[in-house]
């Protein structure tokens, strides 16, 4: 009987002793859910407050000064990062602020990422604020070797080249650094502005569709821009414009209706005009002057008119495809009687759309395959059996002309472009149709939203 009763005894105890600790766990964890929802409600002030400073922070223009150098090309971001503690406020670090613009510092973003902890416990929290800023560049494809999307004006290039100051030099907002060169003249600016109201923002100025302020004229005379052959700092790349194995070209332009005629400065060019974008192979050797890596370009005769897209491949062999195209634009108008005329951009250029034109190069399962695109949609494709890379480039790129060697060809070969162009560039993948409709699609309809994520 007594040992019956220890052995009650110990195992009551055993289950008592299993009850108490049980129950002290869930006691303890009770704490810890507190603590969480206290660290929560004051993340949640503490990420308001400083996602508000900011934003006051991002429009000021001591910060613009300061940290982006006050010009703003393109689209690009600063991101400012801290150690924990080094921006601590009560129980919460702020770990980061990324500050993203777009073409304008009236038209921004701004993340901040804020980590809490007290007492073992550890919680985090993003948020975003947006003013403006263009839906185009939430999450969308643009060209990532070079992109000129020609916002500075070039005031008086022909006034400071008198004092060899070289005013001439578009910005890349692609983050490579490969600035365009403008050759030729221009007397107020190449560049100009495009008023167009916005039904979004009122003060926005557009150029009728692309969230872009300004384009870049070409006088079919001797307006060009150039892209020296140079490697980016810190690229994996062996080749600059590295027409390979896979690449895209892009570019908007109104290609203008009837071309240049005769005027004060030049012989009618009706059958001259047309490139839009040129990167040639072998500039010194004469068999291989019409045969460019890629190029996009238009040609006029007497009795058609035709879009070329042109890939020249490693064994010196063409991919090419050529499609009729009529010109609807006009751009350019005349003032004056015949040979005594001179050229200005016509003021209803506006009412014309413009116009995407892209170009693919890949290959893959067995074959060398050059898309071509109008509008982002798909207009004409090449093919070539074997998986053979476009030839290599050596020479940069020619935006306007065709870069031909001035020691076997004269001007008129150059085929001048007559018309306005803007959002050129060049990315080293080969875009799917989607993309390139996404690219297009995104120029084109690009709208303003303003936003918490909170």
């Amino acid at each position: 009987m007594g040992r019956a009763s220890l052995v009650f005894v110990i195992l009551m105890t055993s289950i008592f002793a299993g009850v108490l600790v049980r129950i002290q766990s869930n006691i303890a964890g009770v704490p810890d859910v507190l603590i969480r929802n206290q660290l929560n409600k004051e993340i949640e002030n503490i990420s308001d407050y400083v996602l508000r400073a900011a934003v006051r922070n991002a429009n000021s223009q001591d910060f613009l000064d300061s940290v982006l150098n006050g010009e703003i090309v393109g689209q690009i971001s600063h991101i400012q990062n801290f150690d924990i503690g080094e921006r601590r406020i009560g129980n919460c670090d702020v770990l980061s602020l990324e500050y993203s613009y777009a073409h304008s510092q009236d038209h921004y973003k701004v993340k901040s990422h804020i980590r809490g902890f007290l007492q073992g416990v550890e919680v985090f929290r993003d948020a975003e604020m947006a003013f403006s800023f263009p839906m185009v560049t939430l999450g969308t494809v643009a060209p990532n070797v070079v992109y000129l999307e020609f916002e500075r004006m070039l005031l008086l290039t022909w006034l400071f080249d008198i004092f060899n100051i070289n005013n001439r030099l578009l910005p890349d907002s692609s983050g490579n650094d490969y600035e365009g060169e403008f050759h030729g003249f221009s007397f107020i600016s190449p560049t100009a502005p495009y008023f167009v109201q916005d039904n979004i923002d009122d003060e926005v100025e557009s150029w009728g569709g692309a969230y872009s302020k300004r384009y870049i004229k070409f006088n079919g005379l001797d307006n060009y821009i150039t892209m020296d052959n140079k490697l980016p700092l810190e690229s994996e790349d062996e080749e600059a414009f590295d027409t390979d194995n896979d690449f895209s070209l892009m570019c908007f332009a109104k290609i203008d209706k009837t071309g240049r005629r005769a005027s004060l400065l030049s012989g009618d060019r009706r059958d001259q005009q047309g490139t839009l974008l040129w990167i040639p192979s072998e500039y010194n050797v004469s068999d291989m002057q019409h045969k460019p890596s890629a190029a996009i370009y238009f040609e006029t005769t007497n009795t058609s008119s035709k879009m070329h897209y042109v890939i020249t491949l490693e064994d010196e062999s063409e991919l090419r495809v050529t499609i009729n195209y009529t010109r609807q634009a006009v751009v350019w108008r005349r003032i004056g009687i015949s040979f005594l005329s001179v050229y200005s951009i016509d003021p209803n250029h506006a009412q014309y759309p413009w116009n995407s034109y892209g170009l693919t190069f890949e290959t893959k399962n067995g074959k060398s395959i050059l898309t071509a695109y109008v509008d982002g949609v798909q207009v004409g494709q090449a093919q070539k059996d074997g998986e053979q890379r476009a030839y290599p480039s050596k020479y940069g790129m020619s935006i306007g002309r065709k870069a031909l060697n001035s020691s076997f060809h004269s001007d008129d070969d150059r085929k001048y472009f007559f018309g306005i162009m803007d959002q050129a560039g060049m990315d080293d993948r080969a875009f799917t149709p989607y993309e390139m409709k996404l690219w297009h699609d995104g120029v084109m309809k690009s709208s303003l939203v303003q936003y918490i994520k909170d």
